[in-house]
């Protein structure tokens, strides 16, 4: 009998066993490696406070800068009169209704016998005004002029009742810009002009004021104005701001009255970082106009020097780290050394923003500067390669 044998297919077998081995093995060593990740992919730098080197007056203040909120404050922030600084919410609220762009003077106004009577009304309370008379003719931007140069409390209830028909009518509007605008604290009285010492605010609420003065191109034009020309009934006009052009003034509006004594809203210009920057102070409640001032050129000047440059990163800083998912990690550096000109009293932030990393590079991330191209943030070195071992042994790695 004859016995047929089958040929063992153990070959077979280990030929697959050996070909699924080589093909994982290629790929497992072949693979991209996975992303270097940053252990925190966001983290925030803090630079303290240092202390405000500011120069207060005895009565109630505020700083504040142009495009922020107000820095500082000083005293007790109570509303009081603020006599003829009331012109700039007439302006402002006058060229919200009727706008003006710069070169423009906005249209022909007649001046009528009531605009005479507001004259008079004013000459016999001893206030500050312009001569004028019935069938006048002046544009707006003169008026503008007249009421803010002079600080005619005329020409302010006069342009008034012209773009909103009565005081009543005006004092309505103008309470409502005043609250859409965040100035909760200030409320205009009977008067255009603060004549009144019905129209009351605060050094904080002032200097935000001043900010949407300085904020109005046409408004900010006329306060700069040391003199202006072409006036009806008048050869030229002086600005009442004494302190126009001293330690880089640049407006805003002075008041006084028996009841608010002396006010003085003021912007200062100043290059910070090679941008140009717009201090605005106000103070309130001083005795005298003489003292508000006096007061007031000394806080603008300790308000230009209360910056101080800060270093928000040294070059060569560890700023965080990535983990090495076959072992170990690598810090993250900054490429440069960056500074930023910060107010002394407020605090300065920015991120570290890192990303995930290929292996072979380094290029981690950046950080965001102020008014400064971002500092680059790399790794402190290439990450070595997993050994063969490393990647045959970890086949699912992200």
């Amino acid at each position: 009998m004859r016995v047929i044998r089958r040929r063992s297919k153990k070959p077979l077998y280990i030929l697959l066993v050996l070909s699924v081995l080589g093909g994982y093995g290629y790929w497992a060593l072949t693979k991209p490696l996975p992303l270097l990740m940053p252990a925190q992919a966001s983290q925030q730098i803090l630079i303290p406070a240092a202390g405000s080197k500011l120069a207060w007056p005895a009565s109630q203040a505020a700083v504040g800068i142009l495009g922020t909120d107000v820095l500082e404050t000083h005293g007790n922030q109570t509303p009081a009169p603020i006599a003829s600084v009331a012109k700039v919410i007439t302006c402002l609220v006058v060229l919200d209704k009727k706008p003006l762009k710069a070169g423009q003077t906005g249209p022909v106004i007649t001046l009528t016998p009531a605009d005479v009577a507001l004259y008079k009304n004013t000459m016999a309370q001893d206030g500050s005004l312009v001569s004028v008379v019935a069938g006048e003719q002046i544009t707006q931007y003169q008026m503008l002029q007249a009421i803010m140069l002079p600080s005619a409390n005329n020409m302010a209830d006069s342009l008034a009742i012209w773009a909103f028909g009565s005081l009543a009518n005006y004092t309505t509007t103008a309470n409502a810009f005043l609250a859409e605008h965040g100035l909760s604290e200030t409320k205009v009285g009977v008067d255009a002009s603060g004549l009144s010492p019905t129209t009351t605010s605060t050094a904080t609420d002032l200097v935000k004021l001043g900010e949407l003065a300085m904020q109005e191109p046409v408004l900010a034009e006329v306060v700069g104005q040391s003199t202006a020309t072409g006036i009806p009934q008048t050869a030229f006009v002086k600005n009442v701001n004494s302190l126009l052009g001293t330690a880089n003034i640049v407006g805003i509006k002075t008041g006084n009255t028996e009841q608010a004594g002396g006010v003085f809203l003021s912007a200062s210009r100043l290059i910070i970082e090679n941008k140009p920057t717009i201090i605005v102070t106000a103070v309130v409640g001083s005795p005298t106009l003489f003292v508000a001032l006096k007061d007031s050129l000394t806080l603008v000047k300790s308000a230009q020097t209360n910056f101080e440059v800060v270093t928000v990163v040294d070059k060569y800083q560890e700023v965080g780290r990535y983990a090495v998912p076959w072992g170990g990690s690598i810090a993250t550096i900054t490429e440069e050394e960056a500074g930023v000109s910060t107010w002394n009293g407020s605090k300065y932030s920015t991120q570290v923003n890192l990303r995930p990393v290929k292996v072979g590079s380094t290029a981690a991330g950046s950080i965001p500067i102020t008014n400064q191209p971002p500092v680059k943030v790399r790794l402190a070195y290439k990450a070595a390669p997993p050994s063969a071992w490393w990647r045959l042994s970890h086949p699912i790695s992200k």
